[in-house]
């Protein structure tokens, strides 16, 4: 009996030795390499946007990857890569990243979502995407009514937020609309003379204001700015400026390098009674560092160092603001709280985690 077993167990421990090697070939060639390699590069793009998923509010972040880790990524995933993640900024979570191109220099600006659709202008035309999934609907010469007429410039694409359509100019120069939602661009006579100067593919587009600035308008009609300290003092102060002209301080807080972030000429965060200051870490820190200030007590209620001032501001429609950074989102709760996530995370075979 045991010696009708012996050749059986001698085969297995045979074939044991055989797989061996190249078992820890694959483990050196690709684990090792995973291990040791650093994380791909990321950077955010400024043209983030936000939709509504299930009553949940997502960000919708354009943003580049570039440098696989691993030898299993370099065989499989392209070396350079700008992709569209969808993330809850409730939770920090992606609910899902797709890749929209493989190019080098490539940029995507989100225009507007819809309940089903994001419509974004990117450099090879007009993309539609499923906010659901992530799929894309449409792109480039596919998006019916443009078809082998569509323009693959950023410039070309608008947004006419009165109608809740996208607008867009072909190479014959006419001016279609897409109603949100919808996947069919068709001609307009409404404002496309104004579209017809609005929109301009011959020309780059026109660079966005930043997101931050010296002062900032305020919906009770006042505005907020940041001061000089007296006689020379390093740093800077909030101050209130009333509608008569007068300036009351907003707390005591001083901030070294400051400017107050926002979202078109009013202040971010203003909305939930706070201010957001972009600010050096200290006197002799350059390093970025973001602090949420209330305008009724100003006390610093939240703040945070990042790798950049912030580069685009927008407000998410169950209210709240989102910042892009360089690398980074950051969150302005309606509590004056602030939080940040990474974009880009993969795991070992590439997949976004």
């Amino acid at each position: 009996m045991y010696r009708t077993q012996k050749p059986s167990i001698r085969r297995r421990a045979g074939l044991s030795l055989l797989l061996l090697p190249p078992l820890l070939f694959c483990f050196l060639f690709f684990g090792l390499s995973y291990l040791v390699a650093p994380e791909p590069d990321i950077t955010v793009q400024t043209g983030i946007g936000s939709a509504t998923v299930d009553g949940r509010d997502l960000v919708l972040v354009p943003y580049e990857r570039h440098g696989p880790r691993g030898m299993f990524q370099l065989m499989t995933e392209d070396m350079f890569q700008v992709r569209l993640a969808a993330t809850d900024p409730a939770t920090g979570k992606v609910r899902w990243d797709t890749q929209l191109s493989d190019r080098l220099v490539w940029e995507a600006t989100v225009l507007a979502a819809g309940q089903r659709y994001a419509y974004l202008a990117t450099d090879s035309g007009l993309a539609i995407v499923d906010i659901r999934d992530g799929s894309i609907a449409a792109r480039g010469d596919g998006v019916a009514g443009l078809g082998g007429s569509f323009v693959a410039k950023r410039s070309a694409y608008g947004y006419d937020a009165r109608r809740h359509r996208v607008v867009a100019m072909n190479a014959d120069g006419t001016i279609l609309a897409i109603p949100l939602d919808t996947l069919v661009a068709k001609p307009t006579e409404e404002d496309a003379t104004t579209w017809a100067s609005t929109l301009a593919p011959d020309r780059a587009r026109i660079t966005s204001p930043g997101a931050t600035a010296s002062q900032a308008t305020l919906g009770s009609g006042e505005r907020v700015e940041v001061r000089a300290r007296p006689a020379g003092a390093p740093g800077r102060v909030l101050v209130r400026v009333t509608a008569d002209g007068r300036a009351i301080p907003i707390g005591g807080a001083v901030f070294q390098q400051a400017a107050v972030v926002v979202d078109g000429p009013r202040a971010v965060g203003d909305g939930a009674g706070s201010v957001l200051v972009a600010h050096n870490r200290s006197v002799n820190d350059t390093g970025a560092a973001l602090s949420a200030v209330s305008l009724a007590t100003g006390a610093v209620t939240g703040s945070l160092t990042v790798d950049s001032a912030p580069a685009k501001a927008i407000a998410l429609p169950g209210g709240g603001t989102v910042l892009a950074t360089r690398e980074t989102l950051v969150v302005l709760g309606a509590d004056g709280h602030l939080t940040a996530s990474r974009i880009g995370a993969t795991d070992f075979f590439g997949n976004p985690t």
